[in-house]
């Protein structure tokens, strides 16, 4: 994941992250360390959740990137 962390500084785009607290692929630490380098960012963290926010909590995930989506039209 080397190159991707080193690289977080050049994201301009607005960028939305949707974590699952109880990832164990990508910890809520990565998620604070691009919190941290991407400048437009937005995090929302989702307890009693692993890797797969997008199937385990798809309600939720749905309602979040059509929301930010539409902010950015």
């Amino acid at each position: 994941m080397d190159p991707l962390w080193r690289d977080l500084h050049k994201i301009k785009a607005p960028t939305l992250l949707l974590w699952g607290r109880d990832d164990r692929t990508i910890t809520l630490e990565g998620a604070q360390l691009m919190l941290k380098q991407i400048r437009d960012v937005q995090l929302h963290v989702f307890g009693r959740c692993g890797h797969w926010v997008q199937l385990e909590r798809q309600p939720e995930f749905d309602a979040l990137v059509t929301g930010f989506l539409g902010e950015q039209s």
